[in-house]
């Protein structure tokens, strides 16, 4: 419990210092333009492409909009919209060109631009449903929060927000997380909307767990690759599908608004 206080006391300084080092100099599209690089590097990409775990969200958000014509993604990145609605009608919103170039290089069919998420460039009521799939705890102020969401529901009444569990995020190092969501609090900041925990087969891996609780092990030179080598061949067994649920039931909340 120490180690854990001493760590997250941390953890807040820093995302602290990054926050304020993003809102004083204005360089936000630049530094998640840089972000899409080094996740490009490290496999992130490749994973959200295979990992089940991602695949069961991209499911999910692909069947709260089928059978809806106009599709709006805000927050996009560089690949979701392309397991989750790749057609001619759907558009994707980023602040990252970076992201945005490399949707089209997956072979998006859709519109892409570039936007904050907080000031969304479109007339009222332009789409029959919007998605947003982590993105608001990326948010830099409260303000630019609760904007966000006010032109999400400006411009459909079809609303799909996912965000991380506050009580299971903090286990998934992530400087650029400045918000944490418990279902009370997103109830509270989104009033109109009903808010889930994703239950399973939402489930994470151990290696998956690994790879961002201690981003740096794979970096120790044998030690790393062995305990990686050991967590991807035990990651079928009975324990291990028990130990997920336990460490990762109701990983994110899911806030929906449907048309009245």
């Amino acid at each position: 419990m120490v180690v854990r206080f001493i760590r997250d006391f941390f953890d807040r300084i820093k995302r602290e210092r990054l926050r304020r080092c993003l809102l004083n100099q204005d360089i936000l599209p630049e530094f998640y333009d840089s972000d899409v690089i080094v996740s490009e590097r490290s496999g992130f990409y490749k994973l959200q492409m295979t990992d089940k775990n991602w695949q069961n969200l991209f499911k999910l958000q692909a069947r709260f909009c089928k059978g809806y014509e106009r599709v709006l993604d805000v927050g996009c990145g560089p690949y979701e919209l392309i397991a989750v609605r790749n057609d001619e009608n759907a558009v994707g919103v980023d602040i990252s060109k970076a992201a945005l170039r490399k949707l089209k290089s997956f072979g998006f069919k859709g519109q892409v631009v570039q936007a904050d998420c907080a000031y969304l460039p479109f007339r009222d009521l332009s789409f029959d449903c919007v998605l947003s799939n982590q993105v608001i705890e990326h948010m830099l102020t409260e303000e630019a929060l609760r904007n966000s969401i006010k032109e999400m529901e400006r411009l459909s009444k079809r609303i799909m927000i996912i965000t991380p569990n506050a009580a299971y995020s903090r286990k998934i190092y992530d400087p650029t997380h400045f918000f944490f969501f418990t279902t009370r609090s997103l109830r509270r900041i989104m009033p109109n909307f009903e808010v889930y925990a994703a239950n399973p087969p939402y489930s994470q891996t151990l290696n998956y767990y690994l790879q961002y609780n201690s981003p740096r092990l794979k970096q120790i030179p044998i030690i790393g690759k062995v305990i990686f080598s050991m967590c991807s061949k035990i990651d079928s067994s009975k324990f291990l599908k028990w130990l997920n649920k336990k460490l990762w039931t109701g990983s994110n909340l899911v806030a929906i608004k449907t048309e009245k």
